[in-house]
């Protein structure tokens, strides 16, 4: 039998499961950093779309403790959005005072308060047949045995993290490296639910990313969106103007020390070589369709919730469309279909 989450937790998994109800993307537990330093753990990403053109950045405080300090929680709210540049924030409290309402409401400032929380804890909507954050959590140590064995847990801790600040090509490469690595265990043989369960988690997040960078280019050609995307996944959020300048200058720093041209020039045309041979058409050329395009909503919360499931489903039994990314991306890392889909 598990054990009952603490006060905190619990608040943060009812209020997530609300959010799950009414069509949001969510992750609990995000960490906010700035170069080497944690600034803050956002208790609730919410990613929502309203329409084909617009998407909503959420970050959501939650405070329920005896004295929740309501009022300097909207102030802080308020400044990791607008730090973050999100499109909205939200301060959940169980202080039941008007005040707090009102200074929010003043403020642009969401409040869910005490009488709202407890209406949602006797509601079904903060009971959804899922587990929970820390039963995630568990699950990825004990699977890579911590840090011993990839430290499943630490890829996912810093996964969550790109959500907040790179919703960009660089975290959508980044992405990309964690689902190769958990194909790749897939592959030799580990089709456990918790592997899987990590991969659906990948891929939801890969998904809210390239919605998030296509959601400037609904209305592009499909020609402008394959070049956007193939440029992207090689060179990444600079592009290739930046992967061509920093040749130029790794070439002329090997001419400062060595006195042999050719060698500066083989290292600049090496750093352009490798990215034009990476098989970045295969994904420009899925996902630059306007099909898949608007899907990639609706794919994140699919494979989210099939991540959070009791019983997680083999990709074999998944429908067709979540099907068709996942061999897609095992084709990009040139991974025998076969092997993922036994």
């Amino acid at each position: 039998m598990k054990e009952p989450l603490l006060k905190g937790p619990a608040a943060e998994e009812a209020l997530r499961n609300y959010f799950l109800s009414i069509g949001f993307y969510t992750a609990r537990g995000c960490k906010f950093k700035f170069n080497n330093f944690d600034v803050t753990d956002i208790d609730l990403f919410l990613y929502g779309k309203s329409s084909s053109l617009n998407r909503e950045r959420i970050n959501v405080d939650i405070k329920n403790k005896r004295t929740p300090q309501a009022l300097e929680r909207i102030f802080w709210a308020k400044g990791l959005q607008q730090t973050l540049q999100f499109e909205g924030c939200i301060v959940a409290t169980n202080d039941t005072r008007p005040d707090v309402r009102e200074f929010g409401l003043q403020n642009k400032v969401s409040v869910l308060d005490g009488r709202f929380l407890s209406r949602l804890v006797k509601s079904n909507r903060s009971h959804l047949d899922r587990i929970n954050e820390e039963e995630l959590l568990d699950e990825l140590d004990r699977a890579s045995l911590g840090k011993l064995g990839g430290d499943w847990r630490g890829r996912y801790e810093k996964a969550k993290t790109r959500l907040v600040t790179s919703l960009n090509f660089d975290g959508a490469n980044a992405w990309l490296n964690d689902i190769h690595y958990y194909f790749a265990e897939i592959a030799k043989g580990n089709h456990s639910p918790t592997a899987w369960r990590i991969t659906y988690v990948s891929i939801a997040q890969l998904a809210i990313c390239l919605d998030f960078i296509l959601r400037e280019h609904v209305t592009a050609e499909h020609d402008q969106r394959y070049r956007l995307l193939d440029e992207g996944f090689r060179y990444g959020a600079a592009g290739r103007s930046l992967a061509t300048k920093v040749g130029k200058m790794a070439s002329s720093l090997v001419s400062t020390v060595v006195s042999d041209p050719e060698l500066g020039r083989t290292l600049e045309h090496e750093i352009l070589r490798q990215a034009e041979e990476l098989k970045a058409d295969i994904l420009a050329e899925y996902f630059s369709k306007a099909a898949v395009q608007s899907s990639l909503f609706d794919l994140a919360k699919f494979f989210d919730v099939n991540a959070y499931a009791r019983e997680v489903p083999p990709a074999s039994t998944l429908p067709s469309q979540a099907l068709s990314i996942i061999g897609v991306l095992a084709d990009f890392f040139e991974i025998d279909r076969k092997q993922i889909l036994k």
